[in-house]
């Protein structure tokens, strides 16, 4: 999944990471076997790439990065109160991740990018059931029967 560098930290081992709008961390190595990157050595050539579009396989995974700490919740909706734009496509803000969470009963979520990533195969989702959805990533719930779902926000703190 495509996503912008936002900045650079170390990695403990002298290693640069690029920091991504997602909040994950990439590595940036200059040594093989890794990709060829020598301009993460100097501070000129890391704000060179500030803006770049990298792939993140972590958010292809739908790993919620370490670090993020619980914004807020939604309001408990149920089958006839979910919001019309919840079923639509939407995407959560930039620099947040949030999470579906089952209450009771069972929705469908589904990504409308088609590249997957659902916590199961058709997409339900029942009673305990936590779907984390990655930032500016179109998505919908979907009504399957009685339910009371949320949608938990998570952003990083510094």
């Amino acid at each position: 999944m495509d996503r912008t560098v936002t900045g650079f930290r170390t990695d403990g081992d002298d290693g640069w990471v690029a920091i991504l709008d997602c909040h994950h961390g990439r590595h940036v190595r200059h040594h093989p076997p890794w990709p060829e990157g020598p301009w993460a050595q100097t501070e000129e050539g890391r704000q060179s790439m500030l803006g770049t579009v990298v792939d993140c396989p972590k958010c292809e995974r739908i790993e919620m990065p370490d670090g993020l700490v619980h914004d807020r919740t939604t309001a408990e909706w149920n089958e006839d109160t979910l919001p019309r734009a919840v079923r639509r496509d939407h995407k959560v803000a930039g620099g947040v991740w949030g999470q579906a969470r089952v209450i009771e009963g069972s929705i469908r979520f589904g990504f409308a990018d088609g590249l997957g990533g659902e916590i199961s195969g058709d997409g339900v989702l029942e009673t305990g059931d936590k779907q984390p959805i990655p930032p500016n990533r179109p998505h919908h719930l979907e009504v399957i029967g009685p339910v009371r779902v949320v949608v938990d926000f998570f952003v990083m703190t510094s």
